[in-house]
């Protein structure tokens, strides 16, 4: 009988110090910029769930992704470490090479987490989550899974070949007798409204339930619903909006009308109605987005777990949302690489109504986590965690945070309150083009084959052919000051060649080929 009692003292003692870990929920959207985050930058985009997480914990105003692309930045998130050495240089290169520990699997494996993902985790961009979500998921780290992909990979063969598409093929269409969802969403995807695919006018003819974010989000109830108890957690809903195309339902579409929202930021090519329509669909996929937020928010509450987890939001890169006449991401500007973050967990020590005005890497979110579940990170990573900030025991977790795909490397430093520094070395000449500089269109076109069928006016810059073949290669060195120029309209440059000199040395070795 004694040695009954001592196995079930020893067995409830294991159980409550797993359950001591605290639960981690990351709410990931796809494409959403820095200043499209609830009415910190004033812009009427209603996202209270949002602003309820900011003001119950920390808000960082100078999030910037390690790289602004889909795969690339999840890649680097999974693997704890900076866009050179992550293993993903692009959308369509390669998978994410399973070889290489994620913090995923440290969680699983080392701190005893039941890891869950629902939705584009994006890392098997190349070869697809499978019919059923499996490729690669235990590999990968994780526990439970209802994977999907992206809007445009959805549709990119004839049948349905990942599980929105098979979830679309079973549902019957109320419009057209005959017909599943399936045939109606491809229908949609030969209209004028998907291939211009920011300035959307008809709405989905899609229900409000098979709408992708919906489906996307609402699985990830589900995997909470079904999680084993008494074992920590983690949930990444990976939300396919508010990427591109911004079709919209008919319900998302009418909640935005008769705003007005700010133009974009040195445009030339649509007038401003055309500009307003783009900005409309993009406010009501992101307040649909936060919608769920807040049923996400409510389960915590309902089960009695708000107090044990720490809850993040944050999105893999931004959006250019016509800047510079640019569309997309892969581009060193503020609406491509800086996202919106945020954390709550007041019972686990995270402040609140916390703004934090230096800079940080989304990348650093797996540091933290491992932090908060006391893992150490794998040989090779080199996230670091930010929960010391999150605490309000430290201002900065790094000296300074990069970014940086293709031909480009940017790196981001905090001097004073008023001066934040980007240094950004282009080898050739820099994607897009802000009218400071001279015919920048990006030489490289290694992401070419992600494009869409864009119109001319609405193409991203990495779409279009360059206009320097024959032209010899250069390095484009620009410097701004994010505090007071957050859509780089002011290079510094040659007014601070000192700061330049500096400031080169902090990029990655061997990606910048300036010579002073």
């Amino acid at each position: 009988m004694f040695w009954y009692i001592f196995c079930l003292f020893l067995a409830v003692s294991f159980a409550q110090k797993e359950q001591a870990k605290p639960n981690i929920l990351l709410l990931f959207p796809d494409q959403w910029r820095f200043d499209w985050g609830g009415s910190f930058f004033g812009i009427p985009v209603r996202t209270p769930n949002f602003e309820r997480i900011a003001q119950s914990g920390t808000l960082f105003h100078q999030a910037v992704v390690a790289s602004p692309l889909c795969a690339p930045s999840r890649g680097c998130l999974a693997a704890g470490k900076e866009y050179d050495f992550a293993g993903v240089p692009s959308n369509f290169a390669n998978d994410y090479p399973v070889n290489q520990t994620t913090f995923y699997t440290l969680l699983r494996d080392k701190a005893g987490y039941h890891v869950m993902v629902c939705g584009k985790d994006d890392l098997t961009k190349k070869s697809g989550p499978g019919i059923n979500g499996t490729y690669n998921a235990n590999a990968l780290g994780f526990s439970d899974y209802l994977r999907s992909s992206g809007k445009m990979d959805v549709v990119n063969s004839a049948e349905p070949h990942e599980p929105y598409g098979v979830f679309l093929q079973s549902v019957k269409s109320n419009s057209t007798p005959g017909e599943t969802l399936w045939d109606v969403h491809k229908k949609e995807e030969k209209t004028d409204c998907q291939w211009r695919s920011y300035c959307c006018n008809n709405s989905s003819p899609l229900p409000d339930f098979a709408y992708i974010d919906n489906f996307i989000s609402d699985n990830g109830l589900k995997l909470l619903e079904r999680k084993p108890a008494g074992k920590p957690w983690f949930l990444q809903v990976n939300i396919a909006g508010p990427h591109p195309p911004f079709i919209i339902t008919k319900d998302m579409h009418d909640s935005v009308l008769g705003r007005h929202y700010p133009l974009a930021v040195d445009h030339t090519t649509l007038t401003p109605a055309q500009q307003m329509v783009a900005r409309e669909d993009y406010a009501a996929e992101i307040e649909n987005i936060d919608t769920w937020f807040g049923k996400y928010l409510t389960f915590l509450e309902k089960s009695g777990e708000m107090n044990n987890t720490l809850v993040c939001v944050s999105s893999d890169h931004g959006e250019m949302l016509g800047d510079h006449d640019d569309w997309g991401k892969t581009q060193p500007w503020g609406g491509s690489m800086r996202v919106p973050l945020a954390c709550m967990g007041k019972a686990l020590g995270v402040q609140s109504g916390a703004q934090v005005s230096e800079p940080v890497t989304t990348m650093d979110m797996a540091g933290t986590f491992l932090d908060y579940a006391g893992v150490e990170t794998a040989d090779g990573m080199t996230t670091k965690s930010f929960r010391m900030i999150l605490e309000g025991k430290s201002k900065q977790n790094r000296p300074y945070v990069w970014s940086g795909i293709n031909n480009w490397r940017a790196a981001i430093q905090w001097v004073n309150e008023t001066t934040i520094y980007k240094l950004i070395c282009c080898n050739g000449t820099c994607p897009g083009q802000p009218k400071h500089t001279v015919d920048e269109r990006d030489d490289d076109n290694s992401h070419a084959g992600d494009c869409p069928a864009f119109p001319p006016a609405l193409r991203p810059s990495y779409c279009l052919p360059s206009k320097h073949k024959n032209a010899p290669k250069k390095t484009t060195i620009l410097l701004y000051n994010t505090v007071g120029d957050p859509f780089d309209q002011h290079n510094l440059a040659d007014k601070m060649p000192s700061i330049v000199k500096e400031m080169v040395k902090l990029l990655p070795a061997g990606k910048c080929d300036y010579k002073p």
